[in-house]
């Protein structure tokens, strides 16, 4: 402990929900304000299926949010998850929907990790998860993703999803995915924009709010609504006014 009794280092052997039975040791170097945030899931519901995108967090709640699509959606499998990328606070839901029957989509450059690291058969001794005590078939057959690389499209033939690269985010993360609904006109996004978020201190626009409308642009997208994976959804408009890039 430092002085004013802030923690200054912690150790220990959690149930991480990405890679098990981990070592965890934490030095803390600054300390500061940032406020909270909020995770999301987007379902959406097509002919014969539903595709979910984002699966934060971990199992307990990924199986809440399973029994809600199942409750306003009933007999429609779930069969595609979308993740936007492979921070951790974003990945703890994969193995749950893996072991449900989804297909993961991602970014081609998460496969080798998400392989490697996620999506295997190591036991897990401290907090058993689905995948664990049920081990799927899918996992040794490799019938677990789809990489994504520029542009990907889920469709009935009456609504689709347009899944894009985002483009020129070496600052925050590689791989980064975000998604589109032309004809409701709703752009899901993770990390690029958290409306009301930030704190007051930082100059706008950041470097990833600028890439975000950067790839609205270059990809011809119109967006009239953002739903975020963190914060509540905003008009388009609010976002370029709030990240002061007003179009």
């Amino acid at each position: 402990m430092r002085a004013g009794n802030i923690v200054q280092r912690t150790q220990t052997r959690v149930p991480h929900p990405v890679l098990g039975d981990m070592n965890y040791e934490h030095e803390f170097a600054q300390w500061q304000d940032l406020g909270g945030g909020t995770h999301n899931s987007v379902a959406v519901e097509f002919a014969n299926f539903v595709a979910v995108i984002e699966v934060p967090l971990d199992e307990r709640r990924s199986l809440a949010v399973i029994d809600k699509i199942v409750e306003l959606v009933p007999d429609k499998p779930i069969r595609y998850l979308v993740n936007t990328h492979d921070h951790y606070d974003h990945l703890g839901g994969l193995r749950t929907y893996l072991h449900v029957g989804a297909t993961i989509l991602t970014h081609q450059r998460n496969r080798m990790f998400y392989e490697a690291e996620l999506l295997n058969y190591v036991p897990r001794m401290l907090e058993p998860d689905m995948v664990s005590l049920y081990p799927p078939t899918e996992i040794s057959e490799g019938y677990t993703m789809e990489d994504v690389d520029e542009k990907y499209i889920l469709g009935d033939g009456r609504r689709y999803l347009e899944i894009y690269y985002v483009q020129g985010l070496g600052i925050h993360v590689e791989g980064m995915l975000m998604a589109y609904l032309p004809e409701e006109r709703i752009l899901i996004e993770a990390d690029l924009y958290d409306p009301g978020l930030l704190p007051a201190s930082r100059a706008r626009p950041t470097a990833a709010e600028t890439a975000l409308l950067d790839n609205v642009t270059q990809n011809e997208i119109d967006p009239l609504l953002i739903a975020p994976i963190h914060g509540d959804a905003v008009t388009w408009k609010a976002f370029l006014r709030e990240t002061r890039q007003g179009h």
